[in-house]
C-alpha cells in the first residue's frame, strides 16, 4: 500500500463500521436502541419574591466631581 494512503486506512475503516451499523436493523425480539433518553417532567418553577427597589443614590459631591475631572499624569 502506498505510504500516503496508509494514514487514511483507519478513517475508511471507521466509515465502513458506521455505515454498517446505520444500515443494520435490530432483531425481532430485540428492542431498538435509543440514543436520546425520554424527557423527564420537571416540577413547576417556584415563584420568587420580587426584587427590592434599588436604593436611591446620592449625587456626587463637589470634591468627587473635581477629583474625577482632574487630568491624569501619563
Amino acid at each position: 500500500m502506498n505510504r500516503t494512503l496508509l494514514p487514511l486506512l483507519p478513517l475508511s475503516l471507521l466509515a465502513a463500521v458506521v455505515a454498517f451499523s446505520a444500515c443494520s436493523r435490530p432483531k425481532e425480539g430485540e428492542a431498538a436502541t435509543h440514543v436520546i433518553p425520554p424527557a423527564i417532567l420537571a416540577p413547576p418553577p417556584v415563584a420568587m419574591a420580587p426584587a427590592p427597589p434599588p436604593a436611591a443614590e446620592e449625587p456626587p459631591s463637589a470634591e468627587e466631581i473635581a477629583a474625577f475631572e482632574r487630568p491624569v499624569a501619563k
